[in-house]
């Protein structure tokens, strides 16, 4: 793997500079401020929220600021996740190669570094994520070495990528005392006046379900259940075609769609962010996976249902894990059949 190799060569260097660093113990120190960075997707912040609720219960004087993208940024304050919402899209992420970009987020690790930060986690394994919290100057930090540069970390650790995304991230945090507490089933939302909402909307094309397939959805739950489209990218092609005056359209930003979900019935959505919000909202949740393995980042939820083609993927493929002709496979009748089965688990 080309990260462990320059994670080889530029060892030496940052294995001399961490002479100059002193070393802390968890049980010397007072934790004052506590980093976590999470800067790539929407529904990666959503993942670890009951994480960073873990370290606030755990810490509750200290300061806990999370780094996100700025796509969540809003979102993650209104959601109040951590004491302070720092937003940065770093270049990796975003595939900028250019050197001010780099230089930029640089300075803005260093900047971070003024706040005296005594305990940061990163859960992502990328070695560029660690060089980042390095940067930081944290007193004592945790992440996954999987790609290399264990010397970024105090203490780094295995990752076993077999976990659901959220457990790899609790790994974490349980090496300095904090549990996952399971929310109460009692907690969950049934609102029997709500919709079944429809949000088709996937970062990646080979995460999204065809049009036609939707459109044969809409017209299957139409017949028992309120139907709702969201107003996302490419949604304008089923609002043209549905012309059913009971099916209503939600238009607007992430924060209004946020408290508008919160009333609705159920949410039927491609491996997205708005699956991810929907389970954080208790929101009974039916998510559409191809390829990929959902049980490494599906939403966790006690009210939720995966949907998955019938045979284990063998097309000819560009992507490591994403595949149309798998979310192609999966018919209408079954999703159909999905969301019926979940509404009459939850008595709705």
């Amino acid at each position: 793997m080309i990260s462990r190799l320059i994670s080889f060569f530029i060892s030496p260097y940052y294995k001399i500079l961490n002479f100059f660093r002193n070393n802390y113990s968890i049980t010397d120190i007072e934790i004052k401020t506590i980093l976590v960075t999470e800067y790539h997707r929407i529904g990666d912040v959503l993942i670890i929220s009951p994480v960073l609720k873990s370290l606030k219960r755990k810490f509750p004087k200290a300061h806990l600021i999370l780094i996100c993208n700025r796509e969540v940024g809003q979102l993650a304050s209104h959601l109040n996740l951590a004491d302070e919402i720092s937003t940065m899209n770093v270049p990796w992420t975003n595939w900028d190669w250019s050197i001010l970009s780099w230089w930029d987020i640089r300075s803005k690790a260093k900047n971070l570094s003024r706040k005296q930060i005594d305990l940061a986690f990163d859960f992502k394994g990328d070695i560029r994520n660690a060089w980042f919290l390095w940067l930081t100057r944290p007193k004592i930090s945790f992440g996954y070495n999987t790609t290399g540069g264990d010397y970024f970390f105090t203490n780094p650790m295995e990752m076993n990528q077999d976990l659901h995304q959220l457990y790899r991230a609790f790994n974490l945090v349980s090496t300095v005392g904090c549990q996952h507490i399971e929310d109460q089933k009692d907690q969950w939302v049934f609102n029997n006046d709500g919709a079944v909402v429809i949000h088709i909307g996937a970062t990646d094309d080979r995460r999204s379900w065809p049009i036609d397939h939707w459109i044969k959805l809409i017209n299957l739950l139409i017949k028992d259940f309120k139907i709702a489209v969201v107003d996302v990218k490419d949604a304008q092609h089923i609002i043209n075609k549905i012309k059913d005056s009971r099916v209503k359209i939600f238009k607007g930003d992430l924060i209004q769609f946020k408290s508008w979900l919160e009333n609705q019935k159920c949410l039927v959505a491609p491996d997205s962010m708005a699956a991810h919000l929907a389970a954080f909202l208790k929101i009974p949740v039916v998510t559409l996976f191809g390829s990929q393995d959902p049980k490494l980042t599906s939403p966790v939820a006690e009210q939720s249902l995966v949907i998955t083609p019938e045979t284990i993927c063998s097309h000819k493929r560009k992507h490591w894990r994403l595949c149309s002709k798998c979310m192609n496979s999966i018919t209408p009748d079954k999703v159909y059949k999905g969301v019926c089965n979940l509404m009459n688990k939850a008595n709705i």
